[in-house]
């Protein structure tokens, strides 16, 4: 009686070799470098300190600042927290000018500033606890655009 089962060899071998083949013959795909974070932010911290700071973040509207206790205070729970810096601004920024710098980047959209919630939720166009605080396509947005801008 014939066995049938004598291909089974040939094709397993046949197999192997195809697997090594395709195993060996592919190389590593060079991707490039590795793209920066999404909505990657991080504007001039000259700028920041010497303008959006004093301009934007400190200054008092209708009587309140962005740091008044219980609104962006480090107690807020708030996304954005404005803690007035003690330190004097050097380059690199000290550590409570960069906690500072960081909360305000992540509230901002550098390939759409109108679209920042740091813009949006001041102007009335997104739910802000303080309410509206500046009109739209004010001053502020313009001065958030010359910070993203800045060298």
């Amino acid at each position: 009686m014939r066995r049938l089962s004598v291909g089974f060899p040939k094709a397993r071998g046949c197999a192997i070799a195809c697997g090594l083949m395709l195993g060996l013959g592919c190389g590593t795909v060079d991707l490039g470098p590795t793209p920066a974070e999404v909505n990657t932010c991080r504007p001039s911290q000259t700028f920041f300190h010497q303008r959006v700071w004093p301009e934007l973040l400190a200054q008092a509207r209708g009587g309140k600042t962005c740091g008044d206790a219980r609104c962006h205070d480090a107690g807020s729970g708030r996304t954005l927290i404005v803690v007035a810096p003690t330190s004097t601004p050097t380059l690199p920024l000290p550590e409570d000018w960069l906690a500072l710098y960081r909360s305000a980047t992540a509230q901002l959209q550098c390939t759409d500033v109108a679209q920042s919630p740091l813009l949006m939720k001041i102007d009335g166009r997104q739910a802000h606890v303080g309410g509206k605080l500046v009109e739209p396509g004010g001053a502020e947005r313009t001065l958030l655009q010359m910070w993203v801008e800045a060298p």
